[in-house]
């Protein structure tokens, strides 16, 4: 069956929490790939005038305004891509896939990518019924015009000089918990 969906080519965007390079497994046992991009709104509209088409009075769209920490609009607008890492076929056959990530001359990558990173999605739009019905941007490519590669937390900070500050004694005892026997025929208040 030939793929009746048509790729389209996002503008740039700044990622926001991606799921790159591998998938999220925390609510999806099969894994997700996803990533939140942030477009101003002219940007955002190149989106909406793909997706709007296709909501057919679905409540679940891709796009959302960003909100600041008091809750309100920033006047930017969030918008959500997906790939399912493993995907299971009506046939009983299944297949996992990644989507391919390549920097800006189209060269493939490794590198793990972070937020604030600069980037451009070919994805799908595909509407659906199901859960109130909207539309999924299901991604196939990822661009990387601008890599914030990701940097693990270290296991111990580097705290600098804290001059005057509190060091515990190298003798100082330690507290013991000690545990009072209850009666059992006293009551709880």
């Amino acid at each position: 069956m030939a793929n009746q969906f048509q790729d389209h080519i996002s503008p740039e965007g700044v990622a926001v929490y991606p799921w790159l390079n591998k998938p999220d497994t925390k609510f999806d046992p099969d894994g997700v790939f996803s990533v939140k991009l942030l477009f101003d709104k002219t940007a955002s509209k190149k989106i909406s005038d793909v997706v709007k088409p296709l909501m057919n009075g679905g409540k679940n769209n891709p796009i959302k305004p960003e909100l600041d920490d008091q809750g309100q609009k920033t006047g930017n607008y969030l918008v959500n891509f997906k790939m399912k890492a493993h995907i299971r076929k009506k046939d009983g056959d299944s297949f996992d896939q990644t989507p391919i990530l390549s920097d800006k001359l189209g060269n493939r990558m490794q590198q793990i990518i972070a937020g604030g990173s600069t980037l451009k999605i070919k994805y799908q739009a595909i509407p659906y019924d199901g859960m109130g019905g909207g539309v999924s941007l299901r991604m196939k490519e990822v661009r990387v015009l601008d890599l914030v590669e990701y940097q693990p937390k270290e296991q111990s900070a580097d705290w600098g000089e804290c001059e005057g500050s509190y060091v515990a004694p190298k003798d100082e005892p330690k507290l013991e918990v000690v545990k009072e026997a209850v009666d059992e025929e006293e009551e709880d208040f």
